[in-house]
């Protein structure tokens, strides 16, 4: 039976992919990519029932990158509206790779596998206006915003950037954050050309930091 409280468009998706070596320890990757997905009056995806199994077929191939098949939980949330707007979709998937405790870093890079899946999604969304690469300012704030939302053990608001490239051709920016003795970063902003927003972050181990940034 569907209920009417089932019944309710997806016009946007946040899709994460988050790695760790265990499933009982926090990530040390963390991937996300936000997508539009157009309403079905827009030829677009975001029908009345969102199916997340042709995202999660677009993320297969990140299971087959790894050494040895990882332990995995997939979590899908969606929020519906009754007044005609777009509700929103949330695929996060943990991936934990099985690697020893005592291993050396760093971990084994799976950026682009996940990079050619969220490429993947891409093409599936609505289609977007031209794409315009962040400016400094813009993507700097979506890297502590990364690191808000995918890291909530440390308060981003206390993060100093310590270094910064700007990857003119791909449209990315590299940037590095600190929390001396507490943590630090690594944060790609613009990871997949098409989406300006989407990141990658990765903690970094605590070492000590040198600022870079103005030198």
């Amino acid at each position: 039976m569907v209920t009417t409280l089932r019944l309710g468009r997806v016009g946007g998706l946040r899709v994460t992919v988050a790695v760790t070596r265990s499933l009982d320890q926090s990530p040390h990757d963390v991937y996300l990519i936000d997508l539009d997905l157009a309403l079905p009056d827009d030829g677009g995806p975001g029908g009345a029932r969102f199916d997340e199994v042709p995202w999660l077929a677009d993320l297969e191939p990140v299971l087959a990158a790894s050494d040895a098949l990882p332990e995995w939980v997939v979590d899908v949330t969606r929020s519906h509206r009754s007044d005609g707007g777009g509700g929103r979709a949330q695929i996060a998937v943990l991936l934990a790779r099985g690697s020893d405790p005592a291993a050396p870093w760093p971990e084994p890079d799976l950026t682009g596998p996940v990079r050619a899946a969220f490429t993947r999604m891409v093409a599936h969304a609505a289609p977007s206006a031209p794409v315009v690469a962040l400016p400094h300012g813009a993507a700097l704030a979506a890297a502590r915003a990364a690191v808000a939302e995918l890291f909530r053990d440390v308060d981003s608001g206390l993060l100093s950037l310590t270094d910064e490239e700007h990857h003119a051709a791909e449209g990315s920016w590299s940037l590095g954050w600190a929390l001396p003795g507490v943590a630090r970063f690594r944060v790609q902003v613009g990871l997949v050309r098409a989406s300006p927003t989407s990141v990658h972050v990765r903690r970094m181990p605590v070492a000590e930091v040198v600022d870079s940034v103005g030198t």
